[in-house]
């Protein structure tokens, strides 16, 4: 049974051996026929359906599915076996299924097609995602319920800011424009300002990410940088940059409060390059770069090294990242800041 390196000889292990695999697998397999009758289901259905196999077995697959999409189901079963054609994708699709006391199981199916003894079979394995799509959920509700609230503190803030705004522009029209108690003023108003749209910003970007698609990444640098850059400063585009997969408006805005970033520590004139790692791309900038002790803190709310800036921005760029299933990393780069994306899915 075992060759001189003590692994299983090819061949050798019996139909019974894998017989046990598929019936006591933690994925609940169910095969029918072309009129959709079940054939088989593994032990694994009682969990996840709270059937026992032997009453699955001979009943129609609609037992176990909800009564909203049993006529699409019998149409698209009569479909592929006319035409071949199918309406759905058979990997890891996600629909619910019904279970025995009338509940819904979410499921992530993978189907497979084969013969047996002449006939056509078909067969789903089932895996139960209820507890993930349930926490999916949670978390989009939470998201939807946060961005609600810093809309309507926005709202609430903005409006006595710029009366407060206005009141300074008045005061200054009236007395001498160089009065550095009216000038700090109006410095303090426009960071509350900053404050609040970055409060705002960060409250919708989340932990989740909308759907992600092919983005050319030129495409989006450079729109980020018409919304960030300045007339001064320079962007620099290294080589030819390939397509991300991302959600396309996130990634702007990651790009967004990274350019922002250069321009508010390296000036108005700064420098910016933009260019392909060999998993990923990289961000970088000749400005002064960072201090040695802050950079395992840049990520930090609220942590800055400017007495202008918010601390926000840094703190959008990874949450921005880590939705993505991305790594970032900030070093000192040969001519100034630069941050790092890794894990990036490229095409």
């Amino acid at each position: 049974m075992f060759d001189e390196s003590g692994n299983v000889e090819p061949g050798v292990l019996d139909k019974d051996f894998f017989e046990v695999l598929v019936e006591n697998g933690s994925d609940a397999i169910v095969s029918i026929d072309e009129q959709s009758r079940i054939l088989f289901a593994n032990r694994s259905v009682e969990r996840v359906f709270g059937y026992e196999p032997d009453e699955l077995v001979g009943e129609p697959l609609t037992k176990i599915m909800p009564e909203r999409f049993r006529d699409a189901h019998h149409a698209a079963i009569e479909e592929y076996i006319q035409t071949g054609e199918r309406t759905l994708d058979w990997q890891n699709i996600e629909l619910p299924a019904e279970h025995k006391d009338g509940h819904e199981v979410q499921l992530s199916i993978t189907f497979e097609e084969h013969r047996y003894e002449g006939d056509r079979v078909f067969s789903g394995i089932m895996r139960d995602i209820t507890e993930r799509v349930e926490r999916e959920n949670e978390l989009q509700r939470q998201n939807e319920q946060l961005e609600r609230f810093a809309s309507i503190v926005s709202h609430d803030l903005r409006d006595p800011l710029q009366a407060a705004k206005a009141d300074v522009a008045i005061l200054e029209a009236q007395y001498d424009e160089g009065d550095e108690l009216l000038a700090d003023l109006d410095d303090t108003l426009d960071r509350m300002d900053d404050l609040i749209e970055d409060v705002l910003t960060l409250a919708k970007q989340g932990k989740s990410i909308g759907d992600t698609a092919r983005v050319p990444l030129e495409r989006v640098v450079e729109d980020a940088w018409g919304n960030a850059g300045t007339d001064a400063a320079t962007l620099d585009v290294d080589g030819d940059l390939l397509a991300v997969k991302a959600d396309r408006e996130r990634f702007e805005t990651l790009l967004q409060n990274l350019f922002r970033n250069a321009i508010e520590h390296g000036g108005d004139d700064v420098t910016v390059r933009v260019g392909l790692l060999e998993d990923g791309f990289y961000v970088e900038d000749d400005g002064p770069g960072f201090p040695e002790d802050t950079i395992d803190d840049l990520f930090e709310y609220g942590f800055t090294t400017s007495d202008s800036g918010t601390g926000f921005g840094l703190s959008i760029v990874e949450q921005i990242a880590d939705a993505h299933g991305w790594s970032v990393t900030a070093t000192n780069g040969e001519r100034g800041a630069r941050f790092e994306f890794h894990d990036v899915v490229m095409s």
